[in-house]
């Protein structure tokens, strides 16, 4: 089934204006439209169903890039096995979708492989020129394992695209080296990886505890899949997928209704509002609370439940993440922690205005949001 958020719908965020105490238009443009804006080309890929092809490259044992390390043994999966590994991963973005958006894994027919002069890059222009038109994105796992300390992968959204939207046109793809498919990970590897390269696939940004961690390229944060991918294993080794989904990555790829965000300028009065929380995806409660800054910034206020992909946490929890939004692809997002872990009675303040978290019970928490003293 397709589902998707209509251009009616993102351009009443764009025109509505945040109201205020004294009823008059707030002077702030809408981020939270700008949002939607930017990432209207990226709902079309995100809702319904969106066909990966599965590629193996072959590293030679000479290999010159230092990506690769100085390991003698190669993974003996093929695009097969992997496919079939993958399924975990479908559910993973179903349950964070709410069912709008079904990544499907489809083997290649065909392996490629690289010189030992050329880079992992050729990895992927190699799979891009052999992939099948019906394929939108390619998911490229080399059969080397990654130096300790390099990337583990990378991945991109490829160009917009108008009509034809083949991996061939957009240079839509993942690419992963090979240490989570590896052998010693019998028939249950690690797909938090997997999961966060296809975020960047779906024009997700990386997240950070702080802005400085965004300019390091940290991936420190736990709340998030685009940041620290692999904190729930951390925790807990047994489990295989990412933590979960920002509220702005949901709402960035049409997973939840633009209505389920409350908006509150720090120019209006006091509000009392209830949230649930960002995992549930079917229900029509207030998910999240945005808080516009300037034209380009706005507060997200969400709450985790310490349950399914975030079950690794400790008890239910408030954040607050500022979002600036910048450029005309999500990629160029900046998206990171302002507050801590707000429990039940705490409060965080910042950029005029304070969060209060006056409960946390029954699957939802009612918070008071003010201007800041």
């Amino acid at each position: 089934m397709k589902f998707s958020v209509g251009p009616a719908m993102v351009m009443a965020f764009l025109a509505g204006s945040v109201g205020c105490g004294s009823g008059e238009p707030s002077e702030y443009l809408d981020p939270v439209g700008r949002l939607l804006a930017t990432s209207e080309s990226v709902f079309e890929r995100a809702n319904g169903e969106d066909v990966w092809e599965v590629v193996v490259c072959r590293i030679p044992l000479q290999s010159t890039d230092p990506l690769y390390a100085m390991l003698d043994d190669r993974m003996e999966r093929d695009a097969v096995e992997i496919a079939r590994l993958l399924q975990p991963v479908t559910e993973y973005f179903q349950r964070w979708s709410g069912g709008r958006y079904e990544p499907r894994f489809v083997p290649a027919s065909f392996a490629v492989s690289i010189q030992a002069t050329d880079t992992s890059q050729q990895c992927v222009e190699h799979a891009f020129e052999q992939s099948s038109p019906s394929s939108s994105g390619v998911l490229v796992v080399a059969d080397a394992q990654h130096a300790e300390g390099s990337e583990g992968g990378r991945g991109g959204p490829g160009a917009r695209c108008s009509g034809d939207c083949s991996a061939q046109t957009t240079r839509r793809y993942v690419y992963v080296g090979a240490s989570d498919f590896m052998s010693v990970w019998g028939s249950e590897p690690p797909l938090d990886l997997i999961e966060h390269e296809l975020g960047h696939g779906l024009d997700w940004p990386h997240s950070s505890l702080s802005a400085e961690g965004l300019d390091d390229v940290e991936y420190d944060s736990p709340y998030d899949l685009m940041s620290n991918n692999a904190s729930a294993r951390e925790v807990d080794p047994r489990l295989r997928h990412g933590p979960g989904i920002l509220v702005v990555n949901l709402l960035a790829t049409g997973w939840i209704d633009p209505a389920r965000v409350e908006r509150w300028s720090p120019d209006e009065d006091s509000r009392v509002v209830d949230i649930v929380p960002r995992s549930r995806l079917t229900s029509a409660e207030s998910i999240a609370v945005a808080i516009p800054i300037d034209a380009s910034t706005f507060a997200s206020v969400e709450l985790v439940e310490a349950s399914g992909d975030d079950a690794f946490h400790v008890g239910d929890f408030v954040l607050v993440h500022r979002i600036v939004v910048i450029g005309e692809t999500g990629f160029q997002r900046r998206q990171h922690l302002m507050s801590g872990e707000l429990r039940e009675g705490d409060e965080w303040s910042g950029d005029g205005f304070t969060v209060r978290v006056v409960r946390i019970d029954a699957g939802a928490a009612r918070i008071e949001i003010s201007g800041a003293a």
